[in-house]
């Protein structure tokens, strides 16, 4: 079996004694104050590692909890360069979609969410529900779970029918639940396979439709086979792996034929423009090579191992598309979503 892609829904390593965590950063201070009476959309995000912005819990120093330690922020000097639960240097994409839409980032995560006595109302510019280890279909937990959560405040009252009026989610998938194809999977066994994943991906869009969410946004798989998990293990970061970019592929395929046409759903073609970004002379020469990289192929950024340092870190994070070796830098997202944000400006019409 191909090892699995990503921690989370697959994966979790023995804790480790290390004592770099620091607790999440105090939203407030960071997000442009508006009037009540201005028109602006509220904004509600799901998905796995892409979007997750503190949600992910931390028992200890693991991989799927390494974002929680240095390495992670230390670029992020609005917070001292400390860890926050996001998977990066820095920033992640509903953090720069927070500052299309006004914010000075993503609104802050579910798991900070404390109904107070007075009011139970969430924070002014909405909520992420993203969870790191979220799968679409496969594994625990998914990412219909968020929308259970996100229901269960619309029950509660906690978010309102003026909420929904004005309000856009972004799911934000990276492919979690394609860690589990074998080398022995036939063409056949890939595009089924997708078939299912996507099919969940439009009843999560239904749902949070019929929830009264105004405008959805939904990421497009990124290429698979060129992050530096896979380039680094074939090709020292040279080439990607065809293969693995055939699950991106058919992933992509299959959403854009189901959600293609559906009124109030755009897609966010991360694929293409990672693509692009991976052939352009923006970032470093060897495009898939992580800034943040592990000493042995089986660790991970974040790693110590007796209070050894178990990685290496790249003295300008600003040069690579990668940050760790899944997920990008705050220099790649904020590339990406500088190609995004004219169309999702037009979409939503602000």
């Amino acid at each position: 079996m191909m090892k699995p892609l990503f921690a989370g829904c697959f994966i979790l390593l023995l804790l480790l004694d290390v004592t770099h965590h620091v607790e999440s950063r105090n939203h407030d201070d960071r997000r442009r104050g508006r009037d009540d009476d201005e028109s602006v959309y509220k904004l509600f995000v799901f998905g796995d590692a892409a979007a997750d912005n503190g949600n992910y819990p931390n028992p200890g120093l693991n991989q799927g909890s390494r974002a929680w330690y240095y390495p992670y922020g230390m670029s992020d000097v609005d917070n001292d360069n400390l860890p926050s639960g996001r998977f990066s240097n820095n920033m992640v994409q509903p953090d720069f979609l927070g500052m299309v839409l006004g914010y000075d980032e993503s609104p802050p995560p579910y798991a900070d969410y404390k109904p107070g006595r007075r009011s139970n109302r969430i924070d002014p510019s909405g909520m992420n529900f993203a969870n790191a280890s979220a799968c679409a279909w496969y594994g625990e937990p998914k990412i219909r779970e968020q929308v259970d959560q996100f229901r269960s405040l619309i029950t509660d009252g906690a978010i309102t029918k003026r909420d929904l009026k004005d309000s856009v989610a972004l799911i934000a998938f990276n492919g979690l639940d394609y860690g589990l194809i074998t080398d022995a999977a036939t063409d056949f066994d890939i595009r089924s396979f997708a078939s299912i994943v996507t099919d969940e991906m439009v009843r999560i869009v239904a749902q949070l439709q019929d929830l009264g969410v105004s405008k959805v946004l939904v990421n497009t798989v990124p290429p698979l086979g060129c992050t530096p998990w896979t380039t680094s293990r074939f090709t020292d970061y040279h080439h990607c792996d065809q293969r693995a970019n055939s699950y991106s592929d058919a992933h992509n395929r299959y959403l854009a034929d189901k959600l293609g046409n559906k009124d109030d759903v755009m897609l966010l073609d991360v694929n293409r423009i990672m693509n692009n970004l991976l052939q352009s002379s923006k970032f470093q020469e060897l495009k898939s090579k992580p800034c943040c990289e592990a000493k042995d192929l089986n660790g991970y950024c974040g790693q110590y191992t007796a209070d050894h340092q178990q990685f290496t870190v790249c003295p300008d994070p600003d040069q690579y598309l990668y940050w760790d070796f899944i997920h990008p830098t705050h220099a790649g997202w904020k590339a990406i979503m500088q190609k995004l944000q004219s169309p999702i400006e037009d979409f939503l019409g602000i």
